[in-house]
């Protein structure tokens, strides 16, 4: 079990924002915070349009024995907010100019300490309260044995066998990816989905 230590601030340092506060001035709402009669932001200097649109994320639903009576998926418990302390697969935002593939990669790599071959596309996911769209893949580990390193985002790991899958979904963390999750384990992969709004 890995033991995390948070560093407490001294109660006299300005806060990232307060050190900007020379160089910078108050605006009417910030994109986060816009509402939908305020989007898009227009910049007034240049004329730039800010639209709240969806953020692009990847997924991999990394397999273990994928040709078995019964493979197993690998899932993260989140050890950082949104999620705390419930499960995930493997996932992030995409970096700038990187492709859904790469990030798919990076984010296994990063988060489980496992190099994956990409298989085949398992899915599109929207998450409203995020307001993202994930791709999500099938993958393997690159090599058998290979075996999951957590990074400071997880707390611990599990291979779930596709039989329990439907007691693991109440404990995954966003709804876009119990739905990936119960695709993959119903055999629905690739493409849309029937209730998808």
């Amino acid at each position: 079990m890995t033991i995390f230590r948070s560093r407490s601030l001294d109660a006299s340092a300005a806060s990232p924002a307060d050190t900007l506060r020379g160089v910078s001035r108050r605006t009417p709402a910030c994109p986060h915070c816009a509402t939908a009669d305020e989007q898009p932001l227009v910049c007034e200097r240049c004329g730039w349009h800010w639209y709240a649109n969806p953020k692009p994320a990847a997924a991999v639903i990394v397999e273990l024995d994928a040709g078995g009576p019964d493979p197993s998926i690998l899932l993260l418990r989140r050890a950082v907010e949104p999620g705390l302390g419930a499960w995930d697969l493997p996932a992030g935002y995409l970096d700038p100019g990187e492709s859904f593939e790469a990030a798919a990669r990076r984010e296994t790599l990063e988060e489980a300490g496992i190099e994956v071959e990409l298989v085949a596309l398992a899915g599109v996911y929207h998450s409203p309260a995020a307001n993202a769209v994930t791709v999500v893949y099938q993958g393997r580990a690159q090599e058998a044995a290979a075996s999951v390193q957590t990074d400071f985002e997880s707390s611990e790991h599990a291979w779930v066998p596709r039989s329990a899958i439907g007691e693991w979904l109440p404990r995954i963390a966003f709804p876009s990816m119990a739905s990936a999750i119960a695709d993959w384990a119903a055999g629905r992969l690739g493409g849309p989905r029937p209730d998808a709004n």
